[in-house]
């Protein structure tokens, strides 16, 4: 049976605050941590960030990397986990049927964004097999225009490298997170996109994730003294 989101509260639950601050101690301690463009976000009212997704650790990188509180949408089996589905519920993500159109999570979504807060969603949809980015889902684009938000590319790396696919313990790694240039509201043109547009905008997103990696991964090969190709 589906539950509730998290309903929408001026205060924000502690153990979410406890995460913002622990998550980049942690990464310092393993590796290090660095966030660029975080001018990039709107410092009021809604917006979507769009993020590449590598790791069970991207959601509370991105929301450690933020200065506001931000929700998530999260596939709907990870709630059905005891102890953690009740953990990330309560640190703002809500469960959406990745299968389907799930219309419960994005009238949830849109009213989250025209209240003001900043939501995550992943526009690869699921976590990328390689590292490699994937080919962008238009789901971002239609929520961040149906709501008339600004929405805001975020790109990743290294969170793959402190917590891979399958693994029960936390590795060493350098986590990044960049926030890019916003696509502002009026650049869509209507609420109203057609697939094309639709597809037009998350091209443009995955294409500012893309060049933010690429920095991501030079600025990576200068501490290293590896080439981002070897």
């Amino acid at each position: 049976m589906r539950k509730a989101p998290e309903p929408i509260r001026f205060w924000t639950w502690p153990h979410y605050r406890a995460v913002r601050i622990g998550v980049p101690l942690l990464c310092r301690l393993l590796g290090g941590w660095r966030v660029l463009g975080q001018e990039n976000v709107p410092a009021t009212g809604g917006a979507v960030i769009a993020p590449n997704h590598v790791s069970y650790l991207d959601p509370p990188a991105v929301g450690s990397a933020l200065s506001r509180r931000a929700y998530s949408l999260a596939k709907k089996e990870l709630f059905s986990i005891p102890i953690f589905g009740w953990i990330i519920r309560k640190c703002y993500a809500f469960p959406v049927d990745r299968e389907g159109s799930d219309v419960t999570a994005f009238r949830h979504a849109i009213r989250l964004l025209q209240a003001g807060e900043l939501l995550l969603v992943f526009p690869e949809g699921g976590r990328s097999q390689d590292g490699a980015l994937e080919e962008g889902k238009v789901g971002a684009a239609l929520i961040a225009s149906r709501a008339g938000v600004p929405l805001v590319p975020c790109a990743l790396s290294g969170t793959d490298d402190v917590l891979p696919r399958g693994a029960w313990y936390l590795h060493r790694g350098f986590v990044q997170v960049s926030f890019g240039e916003p696509i502002a509201p009026e650049d869509y043109g209507t609420r109203r996109l057609n697939k094309k547009q639709l597809q037009e905008v998350t091209t443009r997103v995955m294409a500012s994730i893309a060049e933010m990696r690429a920095a991501q991964e030079e600025f990576a090969a200068g501490r290293t003294g590896v080439s981002p190709a070897g």
